[in-house]
């Protein structure tokens, strides 16, 4: 009997401590990649669209999203209330997707600078040009 109890208890430890999110969750890495996309649409859309047309807007590119990385809205609503219930790994999460955003604006921003730099020489080049 105790050899069975000490089975029974192994099992349910071993259990407790998986971290494989249950069957019809998506996988940390598809959240981010889903909440990273979802990030650069509501950028995009807030600057583009006014308010009453932003949630038409949105509800189809989400649509996209969800296509796009193979889930549809409830299973992304049911991820998202899976994770949220465990605060460790939706910070974790977020984190990434912060991190890739960061990583996105930055490089936006130098390509800007560069443009802006490749724009000036031109300018200068064309100015010290002899008049004709």
């Amino acid at each position: 009997m105790n050899k069975l109890l000490m089975i029974v208890c192994a099992f349910f430890l071993l259990s407790c401590n998986r971290d494989d999110a249950p069957k019809g969750i998506i996988n940390k890495d598809q959240m981010v990649n889903v909440l990273f996309d979802m990030g650069i649409t509501d950028a995009y859309l807030n600057q583009i669209y006014k308010p009453d047309s932003l949630q038409r807007q949105a509800h189809t590119r989400y649509n996209y999203i969800f296509k796009k990385n193979n889930i549809d809205s409830a299973k992304f609503t049911k991820s998202l209330k899976y994770y949220s219930l465990r605060a460790t790994e939706l910070d974790e999460i977020f984190n990434k997707v912060t991190d890739s955003l960061n990583r996105l604006e930055k490089a936006d921003s130098i390509k800007a600078v560069k443009k802006v730099i490749k724009f000036k020489r031109k300018r200068k080049i064309k100015n010290d040009l002899p008049a004709k």
